[in-house]
């Protein structure tokens, strides 16, 4: 079926659309002026109305990519633009739109560079809506690079960072990721032309030359994901993050890797290829127990919601790699749960270090005060220690039990790896409940009310998303 006035085109614009209108906006002088965020509030909006639109015009029940739009580009080589949607898709359009817009609420207050934060907090935005609306390898590419530039310019502004290498391990890391995919991409248009995603995974590799399309394809994608040996660049940049939408910002770009191993995954593995799985297993899941023991041991609770991000990631990494078609068929509502999850817990705990910052007080035993603040902290934290909260519970089930099934052992230590992340959240929790007579922050530190009507919407979001993922689409 065929897009309906180029639906898909236009909630990859609206974004870029209010880039361009903030760039127009006046500075904010004070804090009761907010241009920049009023643009930006109400493009991201505007965008949510429409994907529940597209929502409503796709066939929920089939896996095959709908709503079609191309847009001749190149004659020689003929080169076009393919953009197509599914369920998978659509959730993770949904789940960063909700994600950034909580982060955009979150760094309302904070006047200085408003402008440049949110000018390239939406073209990330609009970067990766056509990342995940690509149909077609060559768009695919584009939208996949096209994310880095200004998540490059939020880290880099918004960071912190007095040392560059940081930056430098960001820039180096990526281009070479960039430059593997591109030869990958280029052999696949040389041997099979410009194919559509829902046709990659009928690579042959038989062929020689599928025998260096796959391997480039994964070491494209895998820079991406916090993986040992791939993982520095992202473990010293996005642990050391204090902004929360640009930590929000760099903790999304893992998923276009989770999201790109999803689309390509062969369809036929041979057998001398896939005996090898095991040692991504066992790889996998030492990097997730010894980040999860990091984060049990170290006081920093922004390293905590780094490890929790870092673990699950490499466990939906895992599932893909299992093989299993009903994995494949449900790990969209998984990840539609967790970037909610990680990106609403990231909103009430950089809140509590702000005021722990602003006030130069411990902020042990601050929960026993705010009131508001302590029911969210709560809720997310059990929600991200697996608890039946979200659609996260479900999905975390079924791909660990496929993974117990395929090799007891590794399955055994990756539960543990996901109860070490747990409990060094539920550590963290407690110590801010624990009551502490010497802590300053009480109930006027507590969070704003027009910030906790929004979080109250994810959260009914997250619970319904657990009932019925998608409760929201009505059935005609």
């Amino acid at each position: 079926m065929n897009s309906p006035f180029a639906i898909l085109s236009l909630i990859i614009c609206i974004p870029f659309l209010g880039m361009l209108f903030t760039l127009t906006a006046k500075e904010d002088i004070d804090k009761k002026t907010h241009n920049s965020f009023n643009v930006a509030v109400f493009s991201i909006i505007a965008n949510l109305v429409m994907i529940w639109r597209v929502f409503m015009l796709i066939d929920e029940t089939t896996l095959k990519l709908q709503l079609f739009e191309k847009f001749d580009w190149l004659t020689v080589p003929d080169i076009n633009l393919v953009f197509a949607v599914d369920n998978l898709s659509l959730l993770m359009i949904l789940a960063v739109h909700l994600v950034l817009l909580m982060g955009v609420i979150a760094v309302r207050d904070d006047i200085v560079n408003q402008k440049p934060l949110m000018v390239f907090t939406l073209l990330f935005l609009s970067m990766s809506t056509g990342l995940f609306v690509s149909a077609d390898i060559f768009s695919f590419f584009i939208f996949f690079e096209a994310m880095l530039l200004p998540l490059f310019m939020l880290i880099g502004m918004f960071g912190g960072f007095k040392r560059p290498e940081r930056l430098g391990g960001f820039f180096l890391y990526n281009l070479i990721g960039a430059f593997i995919l591109f030869t990958a991409v280029l052999l696949i248009y040389k041997f099979y032309g410009s194919l559509t995603l829902d046709r990659t995974g009928d690579i042959l590799w038989h062929q020689n030359y599928g025998w260096w399309i796959w391997p480039a394809l994964a070491l494209g994608f895998i820079f991406r994901i916090p993986i040992w040996p791939f993982h520095y660049w992202i473990s010293s940049v996005s642990s050391k993050l204090r902004n929360p939408l640009v930590f929000i910002a760099s903790s999304v770009l893992p998923l276009s890797g989770i999201y790109a191993f999803a689309r390509f995954w062969p369809s036929n593995i041979p057998l001398e290829v896939s005996q090898y799985f095991i040692w991504l297993n066992i790889i996998g899941t030492i990097t997730m127990l010894f980040i999860s023991l990091i984060a049990f041991i170290n006081r920093d609770a922004q390293y905590k919601n780094f490890a929790f991000v870092t673990v699950y990631y490499i466990l939906y990494l895992l599932g893909i790699f299992s093989q299993d078609k009903l994995v494949l068929q449900n790990i969209g509502y998984a990840l539609f749960g967790f970037v909610m999850v990680f990106g609403a817990l990231e909103i009430v705990s950089n809140y509590v270090y702000r005021q722990e910052q602003l006030h130069e007080s411990n902020s042990s035993g601050f929960l026993c005060r705010a009131k508001r603040l302590s029911f969210l902290y709560s809720f997310l934290t059990f929600a991200a220690a697996g608890f039946p909260l979200s659609a996260m519970f479900t999905n975390n089930f079924l791909i660990l039990s496929r993974l117990l099934s395929t090799h007891i052992q590794i399955g055994v230590f990756l539960m543990l790896a996901c109860i070490i992340a747990a409990a060094a959240l539920i550590k963290e929790m407690f110590r801010l409940k624990t009551d502490n007579k010497e802590c300053v922050l009480g109930k006027a530190e507590d969070m704003p009310l027009y910030q906790f009507v929004f979080m109250i919407f994810i959260v009914f979001m997250l619970i319904m998303s657990f009932i019925r993922p998608l409760w929201f689409v009505i059935d005609e």
